[in-house]
């Protein structure tokens, strides 16, 4: 299939380039390290949660993952059209018998490729590092940080390639990428907050339809999905690991609010749903503008 041939062709730029082997190496030292260095080196202390298995690593590194994995993922994909369009290769691309929607999805599979096997060899590298340094090895939890790690990284190289769709230049896909990049790190929280209280002073829903509005708003960030998706594994519990996103003062009150059981768009269906969605729009609505688009 044509799309194939695009994924192909970006996968191979990108081994010519380098590019997968500075990823792949960037991976087992951002994920091997804390294990050698914290849970064999004695470097500083393991969390409570899960002390002496590999949980604990993987509490250790869910903030920083959810943080590294998705600009990672945007550096990888958010030119990967735009420059293109800029070089003027795409009109050569596209005068072979490939299709517009086989650019766009071509790209997404070809940077999931890239950012996707760069993952698998820091996460197996790692998973002997944490036998080695003598932590009980949780595989199903492990496998469950794997697996939505790399969706983790698939999710935002389809929104940055959607941005890239849109974009007419690579300056523009960058700053519209790691604007909403920055939005859901730094900000997200707070605007979750905002909105409750003005959802509350127009409708007076109370301190309870408060917290519920600013869980829901929460879940909608992948980030913050992918961790409390991580922490259902970790800590066997959907309600215990939403009522976690709060921080610990509020978290009593939350737990109250929401109360059991967990209302269904909480759950790990509707959260998955939530973080796939900045995969599926991203890349539709960048593929409706691109296949109009005037090169």
């Amino acid at each position: 299939m044509s799309w194939q041939a695009v994924a192909r062709k970006d996968f191979q730029d990108a081994v010519r380039s380098r590019w997968l082997w500075v990823l792949t190496a960037l991976f087992v030292v951002v994920f091997a390290a804390p294990a050698l260095l914290i849970f064999g080196g004695g470097l500083g202390n393991a969390p409570r949660q899960g002390s002496g298995s590999s949980d604990a690593y993987l509490f250790l590194m869910k903030q920083g993952t959810s943080i590294l994995v998705p600009l990672i993922s945007i550096v990888v994909a958010y030119a990967s059209i735009t420059r293109e369009r800029e070089s003027g290769t795409l009109k050569l691309l596209l005068s072979l018998p490939h299709s517009r929607d086989d650019v766009v999805f071509g790209k997404v599979l070809g940077r999931s490729a890239v950012v996707g096997l760069s993952i698998l060899v820091g996460v197996v590298v790692t998973a002997v590092a944490l036998v080695v340094v003598g932590l009980q090895f949780k595989i199903v939890n492990y496998l469950v940080f794997v697996l939505l790690t790399l969706l983790l990284g698939l999710v935002f190289v389809g929104f940055a390639t959607g941005v890239s769709a849109v974009a007419s230049t690579s300056r523009r896909a960058m700053v519209v990428s790691t604007g909403v990049y920055i939005f859901m790190v730094v900000l997200w929280n707070a605007f979750a907050n905002q909105v409750a209280e003005l959802l509350n002073k127009g409708l007076d829903v109370g301190t309870a339809g408060q917290l519920k509005t600013v869980l829901f708003i929460k879940l909608l960030n992948p980030t913050a999905a992918y961790k409390t998706l991580l922490d259902t594994a970790l800590l066997g519990s959907q309600f215990n690991a939403r009522i976690t996103t709060f921080s610990f003062f509020t978290r009593q009150p939350a737990a109250n609010a929401i109360g059991k059981p967990l209302p269904v768009y909480y759950g790990d269906i509707f959260v998955a749903a939530y973080m796939l969605a900045w995969l599926f729009v991203p890349v539709a609505v960048g593929y409706l503008v691109f296949r109009d688009a005037e090169l």
